[in-house]
């Protein structure tokens, strides 16, 4: 029966790169063992000599409970969560307080002890005395342990705070035992483009792995079947030290025999083979929401791999792979065509057929298009994958295609054309102007008297207006003068003759007039 899966899309990711690092999860519940974590590679945990020593050191008199604000018959997962939230709180790269750093390595050595249950009980019967056998320089303790490499080891990640490895949130299985390391799955889902475009429905089948049901997880035959591993003493991790002229050098390292998980199985499960777990198959739908991207993971939660023993359950991740479609390409939300016209659509406009994501559609050319110009279908683009409602443009870049042989009419008539633009191209710029204003445009009215009159004083054709002129330029400026009665004989002049004009005009009228009738 599939199931419908619920799918947080997340951002794309680099396949080259580990899938375990490149999915962590925030929210996963930790199981830590009662040890300190299995360290996966040499860690430093201390130098004797003259050189400074970054070890976790508790002042005399210290309460490791107090420290980690739990009462004495707090629970491993109580002491987990107060030292989670305090350690992220005091830690010096978030908190710059003079004290922090060392607040934070109190805390640390504070949770190094109270998180083992050997050394808890020694220190709930002796106190710090009950302690100083396990730092006393033996092959199989150290001698103190850096805060920030328990941090890392808790958190997850090496030097970052929060997000080792490169990825946001930490909380990686570096320091895991081995069973929390493959929990997360990965799907390739291939799409082709309209459905990352549009969105789809699909059905998956995914291969997963289940806590085998034969050993409950073990891998042992029967629980008489599981020791303790001789090497690391059940502890997972082996010491190595030895001397060098800087002092002793101790490094911690995986126990080879037991992988770190601290037993050995003398007779493994017929059913899983000692693996304690069983792969299995499940079928799931999944929606892809519309304007996915190449290389865009989906993540689903609780759907990887099981581990029974530790009531946990990986995350699928699928990683979207998307066909190219000929012709059109992706930039963001907008998609681009090249398409080519003829060089006579391109001077008159036309419209033509183009292909899009919704199949073939109608583009309408404007008139004058140059090579290069873009013209757009908007919204036939690809929406936002978190607003549907936006969506981009598909946009056309034109070529113009000039063909490189005429039949002899075509010739005729582009040499024509030519010649047509070489003669509207050599008259002035004046005549060029008219007639463009007269092309198309109705006949010109009779002008009336007021503006013949008025054309007669300062004529449209000329910017100049009349002026008095002395026809004797040697004459000064200052002898020049006018009587008032010259004046008055100009003005009645021009009345006289503005008089006579209206009287001419009005006799053609009537004469006109009676012609008519």
């Amino acid at each position: 029966m599939a199931a419908m899966a619920r799918c947080a899309l997340i951002p794309s990711i680099n396949p080259a790169h580990s899938f375990r690092h490149q999915f962590p999860q925030p929210n996963a519940s930790f199981y830590l063992p009662p040890t300190l974590p299995i360290f996966s590679r040499v860690r430093r945990f201390g130098i004797s000599g003259g050189y400074r020593r970054r070890v976790i050191t508790m002042a005399a008199g210290t309460d490791h409970y107090s420290t980690l604000n739990v009462n004495r018959n707090a629970t491993l997962q109580e002491i987990k969560s107060s030292y989670r939230k305090l350690a992220r709180k005091y830690h010096p790269d978030m908190n710059k307080n003079p004290g922090a750093e060392d607040k934070f390595k109190q805390i640390s050595a504070a949770y190094e002890v109270l998180s083992d249950e050997e050394k808890r009980s020694a220190y709930d019967r002796f106190g710090e005395a009950g302690l100083e056998g396990d730092f006393n320089g033996s092959q199989d303790t150290s001698p103190g342990v850096d805060p920030f490499d328990l941090y890392s080891a808790f958190f997850g990640g090496s030097d970052g705070f929060f997000g080792g490895m490169g990825e946001s949130g930490g909380m990686g299985f570096d320091f895991m035992n081995k069973r929390s390391l493959d929990l997360d799955i990965r799907y390739d889902l291939r799409l082709s483009f309209e459905e990352a475009v549009f969105g789809v429905k699909r059905e998956i089948e995914v291969s997963y792995l289940e806590t085998c049901d034969g050993c409950g997880g073990t891998g042992a035959k029967s629980s008489n079947s599981i020791k303790q591993c001789s090497s690391c003493d059940g502890k997972g991790r082996v010491m190595n030290s030895q001397r060098t002229p800087f002092g002793i050098m101790s490094q911690v390292s995986t126990c080879s025999k037991c992988g770190g998980e601290g037993k050995t199985i003398t007779d493994k499960c017929r059913k899983c083979i000692g693996n304690g777990r069983l792969r299995a198959r499940k079928k799931m739908d999944v929606v892809v929401p519309p304007g996915v991207s190449d290389r865009a993971t989906m993540r689903i939660q609780g759907e990887g791999n099981m581990d029974k023993r530790s009531g946990r359950a990986g995350d699928l991740f699928i990683v979207l792979q998307v066909d190219e479609k000929r012709g059109i390409r992706r930039e963001g939300l907008n998609l681009y065509s090249n398409i080519n016209i003829d060089f006579t659509d391109a001077i008159l406009g036309a419209t033509t057929k183009v292909e899009t994501v919704e199949g073939s559609m109608d583009l309408r050319i404007p008139p004058g298009t140059q090579p290069g110009d873009t013209v757009k279908l908007s919204r036939k683009g690809v929406p936002d994958t978190d607003r549907p409602s936006i969506r981009g443009d598909h946009c056309f870049v034109v070529k113009i295609s000039i063909p490189k042989k005429l039949s002899e009419r075509e010739r005729k008539l582009v040499e024509e054309f030519s010649s047509l633009r070489r003669s509207s191209s050599s008259t002035g710029p004046t005549e060029t102007r008219q007639e463009e204003q007269s092309f198309g445009s109705e006949p010109r009215k009779e002008p009336s008297l007021w503006h013949k009159m008025k054309n007669f004083i300062r004529p449209e054709d000329s910017r100049t207006k009349f002026g008095t002129m002395s026809l004797n330029p040697s004459l000064p400026l200052r002898r020049m003068k006018v009587s008032e009665t010259s004046i008055a004989f100009s003005v009645l002049a021009l009345c006289v003759i503005t008089s006579a004009v209206a009287l001419v005009q009005k006799k053609g009228n009537r004469l006109k007039q009676k012609k008519e009738t």
